[in-house]
């Protein structure tokens, strides 16, 4: 059985670099997806200790939204914008992210199909199966995006 190709991350997600921080989409599933990212000496955010492990938080986000892009790459539909509303709690085992190392970004679907969604999303380090992050986090996407838009900026 030949591996499955997923588009690029650039067809993905809604941003644009430098902002794409995640690298790959690795598996997608009907409930969730693995993304990855490989900490390197280009990569944004990086500082002398690696990554701070607060950006996990967007790596996170950024695999949901990688999940929600391919679901719409797949029916054939344009890609939908969510905002991340929050997390009620983000457990970390690590202050950095290492320069070299590679990071998967599993996220699942939790709850939610219209406006209202949760993921459960973990980082893991594959070479340790050590989880470095852990959280549940709450997106919004509104089902006219442009309504949305047009009401909140009044």
């Amino acid at each position: 059985m030949a591996a499955v190709q997923y588009p690029p991350i650039e067809q993905l997600l809604p941003h644009k670099a430098p902002m794409i921080l995640i690298d790959r989409m690795i598996d997608a599933t009907d409930t969730g997806s693995m993304c990855e990212v490989t900490i390197g000496p280009q990569t944004l955010f990086i500082g002398p200790g690696g990554v701070p492990a607060f950006v996990g938080l967007e790596y996170m986000a950024q695999a949901v939204a990688a999940y929600g892009g391919y679901k719409s790459y797949l029916a054939g539909e344009p890609m939908a914008i969510g905002f991340l509303l929050g997390t009620p709690q983000l457990k970390t085992s690590c202050q950095f992210f290492d320069c070299g190392q590679t990071l998967q970004i599993q996220v699942t679907h939790v709850w939610g199909e219209n406006e209202l969604m949760q993921f459960h999303c973990t980082i893991q380090d594959p070479l340790t199966g050590k989880i470095l992050q852990q959280a549940e986090l709450t997106i919004f996407k509104p089902q006219n995006l442009q309504s949305y838009l047009h009401e909140i900026g009044r």
